[in-house]
């Protein structure tokens, strides 16, 4: 099973770069893109989506390990209590990126969750 450092390591080695490249890229210190790759730390929301642009790739890959068929495209609109708004691109790809990001932060806590359960906490 790869884990979150693997596929960063993997990332990054596919775009031959070093540690020390993308740390001075992303303004942070090559110990810590490191510890990511090493399972030791997590970057928080931004430096993810900073890596994944970097690395392009997507930041549920990064994340999970798996893609998305639908990856790269927009929805062209959007239906609230039955009313339809046409989307731009750029706002339909806002939209996607958010849930996403919301999605996995909310996988994120319920694991968080049911290892604490798990605990006895």
């Amino acid at each position: 099973m790869t884990t979150f450092g693997n596929r960063l390591r993997n990332a990054r080695n596919g775009k031959k770069l070093t540690q020390t490249d993308v740390a001075a890229r992303l303004g942070l210190d090559f110990t810590t893109i490191s510890k990511y790759e090493n399972n030791k730390s997590e970057p928080d929301n931004e430096i993810l989506r900073e890596l994944a642009n970097l690395y392009e790739v997507s930041v549920g890959w990064l994340i999970t390990g798996s893609t998305s068929e639908d990856e790269g495209s927009a929805p062209d609109h959007l239906m609230v209590n039955g009313a339809t708004e046409l989307l731009s691109d750029e706002e339909g790809l806002f939209l996607l990126d958010n849930l996403e990001m919301y999605r996995l932060l909310k996988a994120k806590r319920e694991k968080e969750r049911r290892n604490k359960e798990e605990a006895g906490e």
